[in-house]
């Protein structure tokens, strides 16, 4: 007995797989120039690709980053200093009393106190001849007079005079 049916074709159920196809564009017809400028651009990405990945380049961006930060912190701490050194000016009894004497006439004698104000807060809320003064000033004291002289500045911020 002889069939009728037809032998079954196979189909190939392998896939076919595609060709890679690169990413890089294939240039037809360019002239020589662009070549050039094409494989400089290359290169100089190469080049700064190798540069920035070198072992020299990240040891000597590192020793700049920690001069750059030691530079600072030297630079702050000379502004400090100076700036501390400048406020805390040390001036002889005499001297502050040969100032305070240009701007007033002072008693005869020694007087009785001359100190640098440290806290101008406290003293503002002790008594109002001491309501304009700043940290700094230095306060003379007489039996009979009290003066509040401004060594920045050179003058007369505050006077009392009292007659026993």
């Amino acid at each position: 007995m002889k069939s009728s049916v037809k032998p079954v074709q196979r189909i190939n159920t392998k896939t076919t797989s595609k060709k890679n196809v690169s990413s890089r564009v294939v240039r037809k017809n360019t002239s020589s120039l662009s070549r050039i400028g094409y494989a400089t651009k290359r290169y100089g990405k190469q080049t700064l690709r190798d540069l920035l990945l070198s072992k020299t380049f990240h040891s000597s961006f590192k020793v700049l980053v920690g001069l750059l930060i030691s530079g600072s912190a030297l630079y702050g701490a000379y502004a400090f200093i100076g700036n501390s050194i400048a406020n805390d000016v040390v001036v002889s009894k005499s001297e502050i009393l040969a100032r305070v004497a240009k701007h007033t006439p002072l008693p005869e004698g020694e007087p009785e106190a001359v100190v640098r104000v440290q806290d101008p807060e406290s003293l503002k809320k002790q008594n109002n001849l001491y309501e304009n003064v700043k940290e700094g000033d230095y306060i003379v004291i007489y039996p009979t007079l009290a003066v509040v002289y401004d060594l920045r500045n050179d003058h007369i911020v505050a006077l009392k005079s009292t007659h026993r």
